[in-house]
């Protein structure tokens, strides 16, 4: 199985490139809270990627996930400085027409009093395209960011390849944006194949980690883990590190179409690689 110039982008790597462009805020908070479902099918479809990102992808039907809506749910956890900082979080994954694409929202509580929502489309949950987060502390949300193109011919990804390096370069921009934008290099090396049930002892089939960098100017901005899992063919999000802050993500329940994944119990799924 192959991947071709494909790398990690996470959710939060486009976060921190909003924040350090101090985007003015644009989107009121109020009208995003009152209908996420209805704001993430409007506005994070696969047509409101820019063409040069479209035209890459595999057309629909060509690439088929094995759900049409994941949830996952977990505790976020970690500092930002001297500031330990603690969540909750419920993240829902649409599958965008089989074309590899997958649309999230992802709402994060403390106390079960929610705090805010992410919006994505990414490719598998492995990189993102697009992204907005609303503060539910804030009046107005940010401008959305968007990766504008890439370097990789196609998008091809059945499924990693152990022990290898995977580097592309992206130009990330918000979605008025029209020049000017970031170019960032993503470069990510897998482990090796073992048990998803070491993640949760819910899931089945394999999992392979990701270990990313991204860089601009050759200088790093964050370093990302992210785990693919075979079962549902989109990766998790694992932990997260700047210069000035680091977090975790750990799994408690995962449903699939309705229907949550049982507890299983005995000797773990084979680790060799597949």
């Amino acid at each position: 199985m192959q991947i071709k110039k494909t790398s990690v982008l996470t959710g939060v790597s486009l976060a921190s490139i909003a924040l350090l462009s101090g985007c003015a805020q644009f989107v009121p908070v109020k009208d995003i809270a009152r209908d996420k479902p209805g704001y993430l099918a409007t506005h994070f479809s696969i047509e409101s990627l820019p063409s040069g990102v479209r035209d890459k992808l595999p057309a629909p039907g060509e690439h088929t996930l094995p759900f049409k809506i994941l949830t996952m749910s977990g505790t976020l956890s970690g500092h930002v400085g001297a500031v330990a900082m603690k969540s909750d979080f419920k993240a829902t994954l649409i599958n965008a027409k089989d074309t590899g694409l997958v649309q999230q929202v992802v709402e994060t509580s403390s106390n079960d009093v929610p705090s805010g929502a992410t919006f994505s489309l990414s490719y598998l949950n492995v990189y993102s395209l697009k992204q907005e987060t609303a503060s539910y502390s804030q009046t107005m949300a940010f401008i959305p960011f968007v990766v504008h193109d890439s370097d990789n011919n196609q998008f091809a990804f059945d499924a990693p390849k152990e022990d290898t390096t995977y580097a592309t370069t992206f130009k990330v921009g918000t979605t008025v944006q029209i020049t000017n934008f970031r170019t960032t290099v993503s470069r990510c090396h897998t482990g090796h194949y073992y048990p998803a049930s070491q993640i949760n002892a819910t899931l089945t089939g394999k999992a392979i980690d990701f270990d990313c960098e991204d860089t601009k100017d050759g200088i790093i901005q964050n370093k990302t883990r992210r785990t693919y899992l075979t079962e549902y063919g989109i990766a998790v999000s694992r932990s997260l590190a700047t210069s000035t802050a680091k977090f975790d993500w750990t799994y408690s329940d995962f449903e699939k179409d309705g229907e949550k994944a049982p507890t299983r119990f005995g000797k773990p799924a084979s680790d060799k690689p597949i």
